[in-house]
């Protein structure tokens, strides 16, 4: 069964996202706005609530939590299979929130991160 969510809204209309309680639901509610709307969602797992949401296919960038590297507030951050896809991500973040980020490989090997500002070089010659 499909509820608006209390704690989730869309970035960029504000209102509350529907949530799925599971993948499968997500789907077949992706399916529907497909065949309704003719509009192409993927369903995405939700950090926030622990429901599933829908997001549209061009704001997808699929990332993972690296588990070696951290954020100053203490969190794993996102690790991104490439550097298109982490300079994507950038590029949606820049457009909804003004963020200045840039992008760089992981010292440890686990895909690209975003950072805010200018890349320091770490002492092994990466950035």
């Amino acid at each position: 069964m499909t509820f608006k969510s209390e704690t989730c809204v869309g970035k960029t209309s504000g209102r509350p996202l529907t949530e799925y309680d599971d993948e499968a639901e997500a789907r077949e509610g992706a399916a529907h706005a497909l065949e309704r709307f003719g509009r192409q969602l993927l369903p995405y797992a939700c950090d926030t609530c622990g429901k599933w949401h829908l997001s549209p296919v061009e704001r997808q960038t699929p990332s993972t939590s690296c588990p070696a590297c951290r954020g100053a507030d203490g969190k794993a951050k996102e690790s991104y299979r490439n550097e298109q896809e982490a300079r994507r991500r950038a590029a949606i973040l820049r457009g909804e929130q003004g963020a200045d980020l840039r992008v760089y490989v992981c010292e440890y090997g686990h895909g690209w991160h975003l950072t805010r500002g200018i890349t320091q070089r770490s002492g092994r010659g990466r950035p």
